[in-house]
């Protein structure tokens, strides 16, 4: 077995840095509340992503993962009501996955539980795929609902001009 070579310790601690899912404005589904949770939930994956390839060993990755659904809960309890208040059509559909979700997560914590050597891996990118999609094609059309609806305030202006044009009156 090689050394490890500065180079390589180098490379492997900036790759620790990166994000496993980077949150970017192509995310939002535009209700500040929503991406405010959504970030959350990202970075929690990534907190995982880092107990893992860290080794920090199986108590740190399953206090990760109850954290994890704990807030998944709560977060979905919030997307739910926000739906429920506004008529949103989806919503039973909506619940459906997110229900699905949580047992899916529950069935790989009793996998954990049965074989602690069981890789993390697939979990890890079942979370982020299943997280960026449901971002990225269900939560952006319930924010659009719920944008279009008037049943949210959209975010405030990013910019200079539409911060500077809303004490105008304009």
């Amino acid at each position: 077995m090689k050394e490890p070579t500065l180079t390589r310790m180098q490379e492997s601690v900036s790759s620790l840095k990166k994000d496993f899912i980077e949150w970017s404005d192509a995310l939002s589904v535009g209700v500040e509340e929503v991406d405010q949770q959504h970030k959350g939930l990202a970075q929690m994956v990534n907190e995982l992503n880092g107990a893992i390839h860290g080794g920090w060993g199986k108590e740190t990755r399953d206090d990760i993962i109850v954290k994890l659904l704990e807030y998944t809960r709560v977060h979905f309890a919030t997307e739910e009501s926000l739906m429920s208040i506004s008529n949103y059509p989806h919503l039973k559909e909506h619940k459906k996955q997110h229900e699905n979700l949580i047992d899916i997560v529950k069935a790989y914590v009793k996998k954990y539980n049965e074989n602690p050597e069981a890789s993390n891996y697939e979990f890890l990118f079942f979370l982020k795929r299943w997280l960026v999609e449901h971002i990225m094609k269900d939560d952006k059309l319930m924010g659009e609902y719920l944008i279009k609806t008037g049943s949210v305030k959209t975010k405030k202006p990013t910019s200079w001009w539409g911060g500077l044009r809303k004490p105008f009156g304009h």
